[in-house]
């Protein structure tokens, strides 16, 4: 096996410590995303459902860079600040996904930023060559 490809999409703000996509295979893995727009401005702050939107905006631009779709993704972890926000954010991530519906883990869980309502990360499976 090769290794993988590394890949800081555009459009998504410059990470500083680490990359946001790997293509490894026919794998690709798109590293937590939160909800910043392309400057590193914080998106929504306060409310949960405009940070989903902006994590699935970040997450299109991540799965483009590396020649996958949402329909190509299998696996979607989701973190949550504060379970009141999770309907809110279950009707993003439907909204998104449309009628895909792949395995998805949601957690609890204090996030490294105080403006961090949800994080978002997930795998997805898109052949290289003709599909």
């Amino acid at each position: 096996m090769t290794k993988p490809d590394i890949i800081d999409p555009a459009g998504v703000a410059p990470a500083t410590s680490y990359s946001h996509v790997a293509r490894a295979g026919d794998f690709i893995y798109v590293a937590g995303q939160i909800a910043k727009d392309e400057h590193g401005q914080w998106v929504g702050l306060g409310d949960a459902g405009a940070q989903a939107r902006a994590v699935y905006r970040n997450i299109e631009l991540c799965l483009k860079s590396a020649g996958a779709t949402r329909t190509d993704v299998v696996k979607i972890n989701t973190i949550l600040v504060n379970r009141a926000d999770r309907d809110a954010v279950t009707a993003e991530r439907l909204a998104y996904f449309g009628s895909h519906r792949p395995p998805h883990t949601g957690i609890i869980a204090s996030l490294g930023s105080p403006e961090v309502l949800i994080e978002v990360e997930v795998v997805a499976y898109a052949p290289l060559g003709p599909r």
